[in-house]
């Protein structure tokens, strides 16, 4: 069986300074990666910070640093899809079913992922209702799976 070679921490690096290069990428104690930028949903959006963090063989973790704190849709009380409100970090993939794993560039997946997360919210704001897609959170791997949500 051939396995697929995983990406190192610089390998990641690359791929961000060449397909994020607007954004300030670095290498934090030799085994942190780091990306702060800005980005759009689309070229009508709004601006947003982003703060993209990745330790080798965890998830890539991407947070929303302004504006602080995102508005909110008219009635609701939370964002959706995030995993800490507090630090709107966005919950980009599901990590159980392996969406994403480190033989993946970021710069191809994560990037991207949360630049669809941005228009989904913006469109969220206008509509009131999630319309992209996933999970609610606090569910089970199995009901994702089986679609027994």
């Amino acid at each position: 069986m051939n396995k697929t070679k995983k990406l190192t921490i610089y390998n990641q690096l690359a791929g961000l300074r060449k397909d994020f290069s607007f954004g300030e990428s670095k290498i934090i104690d030799g085994k942190k990666l780091q990306w702060i930028g800005t980005l759009k949903s689309s070229p009508i959006g709004d601006k947003y910070t982003v703060k993209l963090t990745y330790e080798f063989g965890k998830s890539p973790k991407v947070q929303v640093l302004s504006p602080s704190p995102l508005n909110l849709a008219k009635g609701k009380k939370n964002l959706p899809h995030v995993y800490d409100h507090k630090n709107q970090r966005l919950c980009l993939f599901y990590p159980d079913c392996k969406e994403w794993n480190s033989a993946k560039s970021i710069s191809q997946t994560v990037m991207i992922w949360a630049i669809e997360w941005l228009y989904h919210y913006e469109l969220w704001l206008i509509t009131g209702e999630w319309l992209g897609g996933g999970t609610v959170h606090g569910e089970t791997k199995r009901d994702i799976i089986t679609n027994e949500v």
